[in-house]
């Protein structure tokens, strides 16, 4: 011990105290960390906010639109007014453009012709397929009415597919998705059975009144008829045409009866 002590005692004779050379009393014991209750050994470095970087994304543009979108207070005249920034943008742009800075007028000009253009291009575009896609599928169906096979039930039907040429424009009557198909499937299951709710309504009041009971119960059936009948309306009108249905034992004022005076 006094030999290894003597040993220590030489060697610290030959060490330059100076920068990163402590005294040999301050140094970190070997194995043993200097600051304990830091970084856990082998954790990774913490990012305050991670982007999206899911397949398909692009960070930068997210961020773009995060503050073109973020919600901004401009003032106009005496009054503040919240809108996107980049409408914000656009709106001293125009007004610029307005008191005549032609570099402003210029870029709003171009801005909105772009615009135009783009907008129109994929009006044309989809007319075109859609006008293709109705050709295509209505002679596929009068070839299977033809051959006697099973009519096929695209989605969307042709018939559901609305072409105005005059203006190149489409509209649809109809489920354009599967999600949509199996929706409108259930309104109209819904609606046939209202027509069977109508007609038990209309023929238990016609029974009633050829028994002559009391006008009281002939009102409460009329009554329950009449809500029946307007019940079934609600979902049927709003229907695109192709999907409506007349109504049977439809209720009418004219068809109501007087019952007997005796309760």
């Amino acid at each position: 011990m006094k030999r290894a002590a003597k040993s220590e005692r030489d060697r610290s004779k030959d060490y330059e105290v100076g920068y990163g050379k402590p005294p040999a009393k301050h140094r970190f014991e070997k194995g043993r960390s200097g600051n304990p209750s830091g970084r856990p050994k082998g954790s990774k470095n913490k990012v305050s906010r991670t982007p999206n970087l899911e397949v398909g994304t692009q960070p930068a543009n997210q961020m773009l639109l995060e503050e073109a979108y973020r919600t901004v207070t401009v003032r106009e005249g005496e009054h503040l007014i919240e809108m996107p920034a980049i409408k914000a943008v656009f709106r001293a742009m125009g007004v610029s453009a307005m008191k005549g800075n032609r570099l402003a007028q210029t870029a709003l000009a171009e801005l909105v012709r772009d615009i135009e253009e783009a907008d129109r291009r994929s009006r044309v575009d989809h007319f075109e397929i859609a006008c293709e896609y109705k050709k295509g599928w209505d002679e596929a169906i009068e070839r299977a009415r033809d051959a006697g096979r099973p009519l096929p039930q695209p989605i969307p039907h042709p018939d559901d597919i609305i072409i105005d040429v005059r203006n190149a424009d489409v509209r649809y009557a109809g489920p354009i998705t599967k999600e949509e198909k199996r929706h409108f499937d259930r309104l109209l299951a819904y609606r046939d059975d209202l027509q069977d709710d109508v007609s038990f309504h209309a023929e238990g009041y016609k029974r009633n009144a050829k028994e002559k009971v009391p006008a009281s119960i002939l009102r409460t059936l009329a009554k329950s008829w009449e809500q029946a009948t307007n019940f079934y309306d609600r979902i049927n009108e709003p229907l695109p045409e192709r999907y409506r249905k007349k109504l049977e034992d439809r209720f009418y004022p004219s068809c109501l009866t007087e019952g007997s005076d005796e309760e």
